[in-house]
């Protein structure tokens, strides 16, 4: 991989990033890799700025990240992206991010697409995004097959889309996807475990005020995946499909020194 082809970007673990135990929340870990693919769309040239100008703007279709361990408070990472390839609609992104003795932390890859932001319609990415900066690499391989629905109803959780959620599209961020489904799991889970792989189907838009609901399906085998669907109840819609694999924390290995303190 050359230097041209990826952009790098540090971060520190920092205490409004973790949980009760230091650990970084999934969702601090997302807002890292968002704030990396935004630095190096700005270097080249294609972010949502960018395309503004143009009447149009990227939205996240897909999101699949397996995580190895969770970095804790004080800690601090680097996160490496790059454009991993294109297809019709679709630009895919990967990502992969080291602790300081340069021992991958996670692996990520996602997909996005070109939306004209009258219509909110995709449109090709052919001719707005250059194949010079396309590096057929991948962090994860993965082909986005559907997502399967929840059979069984285990949990139920509901939320309100807050100002706070809205991203520069004025719509939910792709993170806070990831928050709900967090927040929508039992709480014998949250406080026993977290999620080491998770997979995200983004399927419509969610907006400030909307009432959201999260219907969770608990795994049929030991280990298995939680399945999950996040409904606009405003509109009806199925704002998002997702699958996760917890691990508990008795076998999440050394986590780290700080793994305790949270300031």
């Amino acid at each position: 991989m050359t230097t041209e082809l990826y952009f790098t970007a540090n971060f520190q673990i920092l205490s409004f990033d973790v949980d009760y135990k230091g650990r970084a929340h999934l969702s601090a870990l997302m807002n890292y890799l968002q704030d990396a693919a935004r630095g190096h769309s700005i270097r080249e040239k294609f972010s949502v700025f960018e395309l503004f100008e143009k009447g149009v703007t990227w939205v996240v279709s897909r999101y699949h990240l397996k995580i190895n361990r969770y970095p804790v408070l004080g800690e601090n990472i680097l996160v490496k992206t790059w454009a991993s390839g294109k297809n019709g609609y679709y630009a895919l992104r990967d990502f992969e991010a080291y602790d300081e003795k340069q021992n991958k932390i996670l692996s990520a890859t996602s997909s996005w697409m070109i939306i004209d932001l009258n219509t909110r319609r995709p449109v090709k990415v052919e001719n707005l995004f250059p194949d010079e900066l396309v590096l057929h690499q991948r962090a994860l391989e993965d082909d986005f097959p559907p997502l399967p629905i929840v059979e069984t109803l285990d949990y139920k959780a509901d939320f309100r889309v807050l100002f706070e959620d809205l991203d520069f599209n004025r719509h939910v961020n792709n993170v806070v996807y990831s928050r709900w489904a967090v927040e929508g799991m039992p709480q014998e889970m949250l406080f026993s475990g977290r999620p080491m792989t998770l997979e995200i189907n983004y399927r419509s838009e969610a907006f400030y005020g909307d009432e959201i609901e999260v219907i969770t399906q608990k795994p049929v085998i030991p280990d298995g995946f939680w399945v999950q669907q996040i409904y606009n109840l405003k509109t009806g819609k199925e704002v998002a499909r997702l699958r996760s694999r917890w691990m508990r924390y008795e076998h999440l290995g050394n986590e780290g020194k700080n793994q305790d303190e949270t300031g």
